[in-house]
């Protein structure tokens, strides 16, 4: 069986101290909840250190920017993302996504998972639901396979599956009104957990549509770019000449990820 590229990666990035996380689809995967995914995407610490470890990793395998801010702290700290794409030796294409903002994920408990030095270099399974409360109807099963790796008082704040819910919601006080919704019956219960999904997910779009928006100019200029002409380094600074011009550092409410 071939080695995951992706946590190939993290360990290489993370060779000289941990400056990213794991997080998303990979994370899934790190958790054995999935197979694969289709890419590989970072929470990467918003410093000019962590950036430049990252660069020079990729660039040492030969990636090339994919529509993005720059990998640089002054987009990160907007909630903007970089994205990347490299051939590994295997002849494999991936993709690499970078951000240090991600939504509804608080500074504290980044900063603790950073600094756990001992624990695997992967979010934790309660930010990642969070992370994964997205506009994509997909993620929501996903949500309710990582809820089932949490204590049960907190699988019930966080789970979509109905069955658990119903399970669940006997034994432990909450406040989260799907719980309220079971005693009513599995109708109301699945009624209330819908209504909560469409709000996050109308929530995400809103998020996203701001920063698809502010991007539209610098992402029009960015497609005119000759990438492929120049190495990882010598492309990042014309990147960053660029968004210096027409991609704001800050948009709407900082700390959140842009859009895919």
């Amino acid at each position: 069986m071939s080695r995951n590229a992706y946590f190939d990666l993290t360990d290489a990035f993370n060779q000289d101290g941990r400056i990213v996380l794991l997080a998303s689809g990979q994370a899934v995967v790190h958790y054995r909840l999935a197979i694969m995914s289709k890419d590989g995407d970072w929470i990467v610490r918003e410093t000019d250190a962590a950036c430049r470890r990252v660069r020079t990793v990729l660039a040492e395998r030969r990636a090339r920017y994919r529509p993005g801010a720059p990998l640089d702290p002054r987009w990160l700290a907007g909630g903007w993302s970089s994205h990347f794409e490299l051939t590994d030796d295997g002849g494999r294409r991936l993709r690499c996504d970078f951000f240090s903002r991600p939504p509804r994920v608080s500074p504290q408990d980044l900063e603790a998972l950073f600094a756990a030095s001992e624990a695997p270099a992967v979010v934790d399974v309660e930010s990642l639901i969070r992370m994964k409360r997205t506009q994509r109807a997909k993620d929501y099963p996903v949500i309710g396979e990582l809820a089932r790796l949490l204590p049960p008082d907190r699988e019930l704040e966080l789970t979509t599956d109905p069955d658990r819910v119903i399970e669940l919601a006997p034994r432990y006080a909450s406040d989260r009104p799907a719980a309220r919704a079971a005693r009513e019956g599995r109708l109301a219960l699945v009624l209330a957990l819908a209504a909560e999904a469409d709000r996050l997910q109308q929530d995400d779009r809103r998020r996203v549509d701001v920063y698809e928006r502010a991007s539209e100019p610098f992402l029009r200029a960015f497609r005119e770019l000759d990438r492929d002409a120049l190495a990882l380094p010598q492309s990042h600074d014309r990147l960053c000449r660029l968004a210096e011009r027409l991609l704001p550092m800050t948009v709407g409410e900082p700390g959140r990820e842009d859009a895919r």
